[in-house]
């Protein structure tokens, strides 16, 4: 073997129709020889990417957008879709990706929650490519004005997560459960509301698939939040060195990662005393995201929200120093649901305890008896 031998490679990339972006973006950061990769992604007010110019390359379709575009010494795969934005940049050196990734903040600011009052929620589904995200922004209220929906007791207890709850280092687990028709769905949207300004929701929409069979499911967004099927399209390794912004733990200079709540609606059975039996590693997997070695170091909650009855729940995941929260809900009692009414404008022609969905069902002139519960999605 000569000093002058060069291995020969050739690198090939199959492109398909919803990538082509992707595809063109790898192809000429590569014959440029930029070395350097660096990914971010976030929520963001501005509707187009008409102030980046001319685009190289630009696909579209309903409701989103990607591009490929020259600027200055960089170069930027673009995706905009249901108001968050995904950006790679390729250059010729760190300082040069991070100043672009700046520039791109400011051009594509985060929407001002405060205005429309709504925030943005990340939507999770395992398909067969993988950890999917699909992004919302749901319209939510401010605690003040939901908190009459709720008995004293809850309300007690839901006042002290709402304002002032200081998370610690590593997974906690929070528990809400009571009878269908309590209130849950609507706490959960005043709670995003409450803690917009340090903590993203990721709400969960197949558990049993998050907590099942598929560990890369778990792992992808716990350790990517951002876009992570973004960052594989344009992760290769043989340009050099690629910087991804989704460790949870490494400190972006403007401050801390903020911390993520995991929401897993209706999810009594992963929880339930016979889970093991019937779900496997998932109440494994679930305990160790909450305070195990998985959860160790992740800046993640997770709110589970249950039908079920708490004594029916496994001793393991109720026991005292797991849960950061432990929130019962119930019905209002005759004299709250009565005060209810009259706040309502209604007749207080009630004599028992109620559940807030029978109010409502009632305010809206339904029957209190065939309520329709209304997810967190809508």
């Amino acid at each position: 073997m000569t000093d002058s031998w060069q291995p020969k490679l050739r690198l090939t990339h199959d492109v398909e129709r919803h990538n082509v972006t992707s595809s063109a973006f790898i192809e000429r950061a590569l014959q440029a020889g930029l070395k350097e990769l660096r990914t971010d992604a976030w929520a963001t007010s501005v509707p187009n990417l008409d102030s980046l110019g001319e685009p190289l390359q630009r696909s579209s379709s309903d409701g989103s957008v990607s591009a490929v575009f020259e600027r200055d010494e960089s170069l930027l795969e673009v995706n905009l879709w249901s108001s968050h934005i995904n950006v790679t940049v390729a250059g010729a050196d760190s300082r040069t990706t991070e100043d672009a990734i700046a520039a791109l903040r400011q051009q594509f600011p985060l929407p001002d929650p405060s205005a429309a009052h709504e925030v943005p929620i990340t939507f999770w589904t395992y398909t067969p490519n993988g950890a999917q995200p699909a992004f919302r922004n749901i319209g939510v209220p401010e605690w003040e004005t939901t908190s009459g929906n709720y008995a004293a007791t809850t309300q007690e207890q839901l006042e002290s997560i709402m304002r002032g709850f200081q998370p610690s280092r590593g997974g906690q687990l929070i528990l809400w459960h009571g009878d269908a028709g309590t209130g849950k769905t609507f706490a959960l949207r005043a709670l995003a509301w409450e803690w917009r300004e340090w903590c993203q929701f990721h709400y969960i929409v197949d558990p049993d698939s998050f907590f099942g069979q598929h560990a890369d499911y778990l792992i992808s967004v716990l350790l990517q939040p951002a876009v992570p099927m973004m960052m594989g399209q344009t992760g290769f390794g043989p340009m050099g060195i690629v910087h991804f912004d989704a460790d949870p733990d490494v400190q972006a200079e403007e401050g801390e990662k903020p911390w993520r709540v995991l929401v897993l609606e209706d999810t009594g059975e992963l929880l339930s005393a016979d889970a093991r039996e019937r779900a496997g590693q998932g109440l494994s997997r679930f305990l160790n995201v909450v305070d195990g070695l998985i959860g160790q170091g992740l800046r993640v909650l997770v709110l589970v929200t249950t039908n079920e009855e708490i004594r029916k729940l496994h001793p393991a995941v109720a026991r005292p120093g797991r849960c950061a929260a432990n929130v019962e809900f119930g019905p209002l009692g005759a004299v709250e649901a009565a005060a209810w009414l009259e706040r309502h404008g209604l007749p207080e022609d009630t004599t028992s305890a109620r559940t807030l969905a029978s109010l409502y069902a009632e305010l809206e002139g339904r029957d209190p008896n065939e309520t329709v519960l209304v997810g967190f999605a809508d």
